[in-house]
């Protein structure tokens, strides 16, 4: 690692890296701001290839201000390495939340897996499943069950998905402002970009702060920025009342009752033709709450049936 004396330095940054930081709330921030001004802080910018990768907000005031500062070179053989170093520094934060903490272990784990498959590669051992020991390792380091650790990969992706769609939303995830269970952030992960925004603008509308399951299912919800979307969608014209189809109170169960069979065989196909040993932990993750869910609303239904 090397120095540089005090300069007004022109970095690059990268939402890859600055993504992965907990940015500091506004007392703190302006605490840090007052540092800069006062010329009382001197911890220098770390840096990978001329990017930010360490004190993003400290390197952007220091850039408002027209301050000189001081940037450290650090060596990395791989972007991988650079996330995995970045998201071992944040998780050292005593002020991170355990949003943000969930996020970095996934995210760390996920650099790993490649680092440690890369390794096995390389040394003609890549028949040893690089995951496994990525996360064995991760749970050893931040005292989380590797079982928690896939979790946290899953729900670190589906934030990702997300935040492709509609940054505003995981951005007041992350910074606490809204409060979405796990689950549910797998789940949302789904949505187009379209749902993604009108959900988004009807819990800003409504500032609700706590997205619950019930909330996501309850038809409030799904008059707000479902039906609506669906019917944008739809180019099929409203009959009049004169030509509506007489009311068939078996259409429903009908429906679906012919939908079943081709789930089984979905479910039949995936049994026969797919490797779980090799597919990604974050497929199956997202498989086994999707058949969670499946049983759930089947059980349900169940008991709708056996109460006749």
């Amino acid at each position: 690692m090397s120095m540089r004396n005090y300069s007004i330095y022109t970095l690059k940054t990268k939402l890859e890296f600055t993504n992965l930081y907990q940015y500091l709330g506004e007392k703190d921030y302006k605490q840090l701001e007052q540092q800069i001004l006062c010329h009382s802080y001197h911890t220098p910018i770390c840096t990978w290839n001329g990017i930010v990768i360490n004190g993003i907000e400290a390197y952007e005031l220091f850039r408002k201000h027209s301050i000189p500062f001081r940037i450290k070179r650090l060596h990395f053989s791989s972007k991988e390495d650079v996330i995995s170093w970045i998201c071992t520094d944040q998780l050292k934060r005593e002020d991170l939340t355990n949003i943000n903490k969930k996020y970095l272990i996934g995210k760390k784990y996920d650099a790993e897996k490649i680092l440690v498959s890369r390794q096995l590669s390389s040394t003609n051992k890549s028949h040893i499943s690089g995951a496994s020991i990525a996360a064995k390792k991760i749970s050893e380091e931040c005292n989380v069950a590797t079982a928690t650790v896939y979790k946290y990969s899953a729900y670190s992706s589906a934030l990702d998905i997300i935040d492709e769609k509609v940054p505003d939303l995981v951005k007041r995830v992350r910074s606490g402002q809204l409060w979405i269970s796990q689950a549910n952030i797998i789940e949302l992960s789904g949505l187009s970009k379209e749902q993604l925004l009108s959900l988004n603008n009807y819990l800003l509308a409504e500032k609700i702060e706590h997205l619950s399951y019930h909330d996501m299912k309850r038809e409030l919800l799904w008059n707000n920025y479902a039906k609506p979307i669906l019917k944008k969608e739809s180019s099929v014209s409203i009959p009049s009342i004169r030509n509506l189809p007489q009311f068939d109170p078996d259409a429903e169960i009908a429906s679906l009752t012919l939908t079943i069979p081709s789930w089984n065989s979905s479910i039949e196909r995936v049994l026969k033709v797919s490797d779980f040993k090799i597919a990604s932990d974050t497929a199956k993750y997202k498989l086994k709450y999707q058949l969670m869910c499946l049983i759930s609303t089947t059980n349900n239904i169940l008991k709708k049936l056996e109460e006749i």
